[in-house]
Parts: structure tokens; C-alpha cells; sequence
């Protein structure tokens, strides 16, 4: 953890109260929190009213859809400025912010600092951090081919050990405990605090298993990526596998990193229990 999260918002997330149609809002909100969409169209698209959708919203994520969004913006710019090499303004524009001033004013609120200090501190960060412990283990990289999900959000702070606990909570009452799953690490745990964090269960799409979702299921596609890997047995050194890749490891690459969520493989049985991957790019950014 770098010590970069604004705490403002980190309530404990209901997360088996939230219904299906706010989820779908939850989700419609995050695909789509570049583009200048209104509160309106969101409703419209769920067939509710502004009001219904303020009034739900605000119970399950402690905050209006529309200040929830530009958290969403702001942690997304935070994770670009401290993972990547890309310049303030394309950043800002690519998180959907129409000018730098209006991305510097809405950074310098949130965080407390401007977007160019805030990088500034995590090189500083990245320069005094202790070497790695030689148990860290082989990262592999290679391609990793396009995967198909029926997937699910989870919300709220999971512990690093109960990466199990999580998927037999989400899938283990309908059967689905007996495959393997692919969780994706929708933030970034050195940007949002553990309250707000969002990771999607998913189950392979397979022709042997054509069983339809429930409803609050979607289908989710992980594009096929060059990617880093790293293979370990103890989930609960999750957090620290991830600051590795990045922190540590990923500097001394000739790689980028475009701000893709980390993904996890958990296996039902073998040696090793998980695979941690990164996606990449040989593009310069």
C-alpha cells in the first residue's frame, strides 16, 4: 500500500443487500464513466426514475450515482498516474475530464495533492522501497488467449485469505464450487480503500456447461493481452504480490501498463492454487 486512498467514502458496503437493478446501475456507471452520460439516461436505461435511482443508490453505496462516478474517474486517473507513463492531460481526457484545470481541481480535492505531486511522491515511493523477498517467486510473461465469463461483482472489503470464501459465498449455493474461476481485481488496492473495493467472480463459458446465469450475472470478455504471470499458493499475500508486479517489477521492463484489472486464477485443486495476471502492452504510453 503506498498510503494514497481518500477515506472520505470507505463505509462497509452492504453487499448482499444490493439489489440486481442497482448493480446493473453500479455497472452501467463504470462502463460508461468516460462518456458525459446524465443521471437521466441512467434511469431511462433502467426504466426507473431519477429519484428511485438516487434514493437506492445512495442506501447501498453511501453516495449519489453521480459523485460515485467521479470517484470512479478520480481512482482510475490515480492508478494511470502512479502504474503508467502517460502524459497529465491524456489521462485526464482519457478518465473524462474535458480540460487539465477541471482534472486538477477535482484531483486536488479528492486527494489532497495535484496530479503531477502525486506521481512525483510515487517515484519517490518506488525509490525507497526494500528489496523483495526471494520467495516472490517466477514471473512469467507470455500471451494469454481471449476468455469468456459468466461473472459476478463483489463489493466490499474481502480479506486476502477468504479469496475461497468469496467464491463459495457467490457461486458455491448454485454448484458452481467445483470449477475453477477467474476473479478480477476491478480496483486498484493501493488507490481504493477495502470498503469500496470491486472484484468479479467468473466462471468460464464452456459448451459443457450451458447452464444459463442468474440474474445477476453477465457476460464479461477478457481480451486476449501479452501478459505478466505469477504463480503462488497463499492468497494472502495477494496485496503484496500485486504492489510487486507493479512496484518492482514492471519498471525495469521494456513494458506498459494501460490500467487493465489484474486478474486471478484460483484452481479447485493442484499446485499452485493461483495465478496472478497482468495484462501489458510493448506500446510505449
Amino acid at each position: 500500500m503506498n498510503g494514497y486512498q481518500n477515506h472520505s467514502w470507505s463505509r462497509p458496503i452492504p453487499d448482499t443487500t444490493i439489489s440486481a437493478e442497482i448493480r446493473a446501475a453500479e455497472l452501467w456507471l463504470d462502463s460508461t464513466k468516460a462518456q458525459p452520460h446524465t443521471i437521466r439516461e441512467l434511469a431511462a436505461y433502467l426504466g426507473y426514475s431519477e429519484s428511485h435511482i438516487r434514493r437506492h443508490f445512495l442506501r447501498a453505496f453511501g453516495m449519489g450515482p453521480g459523485r460515485y462516478r467521479n470517484i470512479l474517474r478520480l481512482e482510475q486517473a490515480a492508478r494511470l498516474l502512479l502504474r503508467s507513463r502517460r502524459r497529465i492531460i491524456d489521462i485526464a481526457i482519457h478518465c473524462g475530464f474535458r480540460s487539465h484545470p477541471i482534472f486538477s481541481r477535482a484531483f486536488q480535492w479528492h486527494y489532497g495533492i495535484s496530479p503531477s505531486q502525486f506521481r512525483r511522491r510515487q517515484l519517490r515511493h518506488a525509490q525507497n522501497l526494500r528489496p523483495p523477498p526471494d520467495e516472490m517467486g517466477e514471473v512469467v510473461l507470455g500471451r494469454h488467449p481471449e476468455t469468456m465469463l459468466w461473472a459476478i461483482r463483489h463489493y466490499g472489503p474481502p480479506e486476502p485469505a477468504s479469496l475461497s470464501c468469496l467464491d463459495r459465498r457467490h457461486h458455491g449455493d448454485r454448484g458452481f464450487e467445483r470449477h475453477d474461476t477467474i476473479l478480477v481485481l476491478a480496483d486498484d488496492p493501493a488507490i481504493t480503500p477495502k470498503a469500496r473495493q470491486r472484484i468479479d467472480l467468473g466462471l468460464p463459458v464452456s459448451a459443457s456447461r450451458p447452464w444459463p446465469p442468474p440474474p445477476c450475472y453477465r457476460r464479461l470478455t477478457l481480451p486476449e493481452t501479452l501478459a505478466a504471470s505469477i504463480a503462488f499458493d497463499d492468497s494472502s499475500r495477494l496485496t503484496q504480490l500485486h504492489d510487486y508486479l507493479l512496484d518492482r517489477w514492471l519498471p525495469s521492463q521494456p513494458l506498459s501498463y494501460l490500467g487493465e484489472p489484474v486478474r486471478v486464477i484460483r484452481r479447485v485443486s493442484g499446485s499452485p492454487r493461483y495465478t496472478m495476471v497482468l495484462p501489458l502492452t510493448t506500446q510505449p504510453c
